[in-house]
């Protein structure tokens, strides 16, 4: 400055300089600022006097309510179907108060494409009073985030949960009524649940019995250990374990029950937890037991007069031939076929009686099996004029078993294979020796046995369905199918419907 107060040209051309750089350096943080508002992840808004006018809004607000023209325009004139769901109320409210409103997860309903539908969102943001620079409100700044995605899976989720929780009410309610015991059990064997029924055998409370393994209840020690031992093998092989034993309730009620234990995995395939059931087959073993003693009772008091009434068919038919009436001779011939087949009928029972009595009796030694084969052969061949049996192979080999057991299984198979293949004219008999065993089979070309049928083949009474004019009650091949259990063989069958059956069974040699 100058003696005179005015200022040297020198020093006004620097302030001025200096005010240029001031100016460019605060046009470079505006610019700044504009940059982070308009990149910002939050949607942002400024909105100018009582109608709230854009003034600006960045990229995320835009994405927000759709790409339109929106600056300039009132809230209303910019979105106006936000009128009604009281966002217009609550910017008057902030603007008229000074205070901020903070939003969490509002609802808001937009129209991002003209003429399309309202799209439901939800936002977290602030409402922000905006001064001017005499302190009155002027404005209002809004930022947020659409937490649409975030909402909607937590909906999910409760949702989720609310269904699994009312499954799990409908699930105890359905236990709790079952007459079946249900229940779980830890790693160690110590019940997590039981429901009612096993509750009122063992006359505990759920509570009671939480916590506590089968040594700690009123079960025999035996059995305690048996299940205990059970549930161990079920947690070390992740394999069911299926078993029936009797028990008698600390009442006095004695019963028979059947159970299954089934191991519960988590997603890395560890057992966590063993499930089981519990059936009470008391009444079913009894009627069982009634059965087989009916069974027994009449197939031995059926046994000695069919024995009679063939005695006398066979004498009546040798005094009918030498007195040459040879028309009553052959119809006591048919009556004697007739008995024969009751005959088998009456030891098939008796095998079943035996069988499920644990009784059915083997007497085993050492014999030619080739020459077997050939005897039921030959023997079989005498009873079919309609079918050629063509032996195939031979196994030259010495085998230990029931000779007249295995000679029923092949009976079996052969008297099937003749009876239901009407049509066919051969049936082929197959022997051999593999892998240390030798192996029958027989082959007919007949009606077949349909795929989902093959495995109830060797039930006790079941025949398959559209056999009704065949005779035959289905006790042969469950019959022999437990002789070739008995004597450590296996049995099997393959079929194709309307093609024929192949029966074979594996004895080791």
């Amino acid at each position: 400055m100058l003696q005179d107060g005015s200022f040297d040209l020198t020093e006004r051309e620097r302030w001025e300089e200096e005010r240029k750089a001031l100016v460019q350096e605060l046009e470079a943080e505006k610019r700044k600022l504009a940059d982070v508002f308009e990149r910002a992840p939050a949607f942002m808004a400024i909105l100018r006097g009582k109608n709230h006018v854009f003034e600006m809004a960045n990229t995320s607000y835009y994405q927000l309510v759709g790409h339109r023209d929106i600056l300039g325009k009132s809230v209303l004139d910019a979105l106006p179907e936000v009128e009604g769901q009281g966002y217009i109320e609550l910017l008057d409210a902030v603007l008229a108060t000074g205070k901020p409103f903070i939003g969490n997860e509002m609802k808001i309903g937009l129209q991002k494409v003209p003429d399309g539908e309202i799209e439901e969102r939800y936002l977290n943001f602030v409402y922000e009073p905006l001064r001017s620079s005499n302190n009155a409100f002027v404005g209002i700044a809004a930022h947020g985030y659409d937490v649409t995605d975030q909402v909607v899976a937590r909906q999910k989720v409760e949702q989720m949960a609310l269904q699994i929780e009312q499954q799990a009410q409908t699930f105890d309610v359905t236990l709790a009524a079952l007459k079946d015991f249900v229940y779980t059990f830890d790693t160690s064997g110590r019940f997590t649940y039981a429901n009612n029924s096993l509750l009122e055998l063992l006359g505990f409370t759920l509570a009671e019995i939480i916590g506590k393994n089968f040594h700690e209840l009123p079960y025999p020690e035996e059995l305690a250990t048996l299940l205990q031992d059970q549930i161990e093998q079920v947690v070390l092989t992740g394999k069911p374990v299926k078993d029936e034993a009797s028990f008698t309730s600390p009442a006095g009620i004695e019963g028979y029950y059947e159970y299954i234990f089934v191991p519960v995995f988590d997603n890395d395939k560890n057992v966590i937890l063993v499930a089981g059931s519990t059936r009470d087959t008391t009444s079913r073993k009894q009627l069982e037991s009634q059965k087989e003693d009916f069974m027994g009772i009449v197939s031995h008091e059926l046994k000695t007069p069919v024995t009679s009434i063939k005695a006398f068919a066979q004498v009546l038919q040798k005094r009918f031939a030498k007195a040459g009436d040879e028309s009553s001779a052959a119809l006591l011939g048919k009556m004697d076929t007739q008995i024969n087949k009751l005959t088998a009928l009456i030891g098939d029972l008796l095998d079943v009686t035996k069988i499920e009595g644990g009784k059915l009796q083997f007497n085993e030694d050492y014999f030619a099996f080739d020459e077997l084969v050939d005897n039921v052969v030959e023997a079989m061949q005498r009873t079919t004029n309609k079918h050629i049996l063509e032996k195939q192979g031979t196994t030259q080999k010495i085998i230990y078993g029931d000779k007249d057991r295995i000679e029923q299984v092949m009976i079996n198979f052969l008297t099937n294979a003749i009876k239901y293949s009407p049509r066919a004219d051969k049936v082929i008999v197959k022997s051999s020796f593999e892998l240390d065993h030798v192996v029958f089979s027989v082959q007919d070309f007949g009606v077949g046995i349909p795929k989902e049928r093959q495995q109830q083949i060797f039930e006790r009474f079941y025949r398959v369905s559209g056999n009704e004019t065949i005779p035959g009650i289905g006790l042969g091949l469950y019959i022999s199918a437990e002789i070739m259990k008995r004597q450590r063989g296996t049995i099997g069958v393959t079929s194709a419907e309307g093609q024929g059956s192949t029966f074979c069974f594996s004895l080791p040699a």
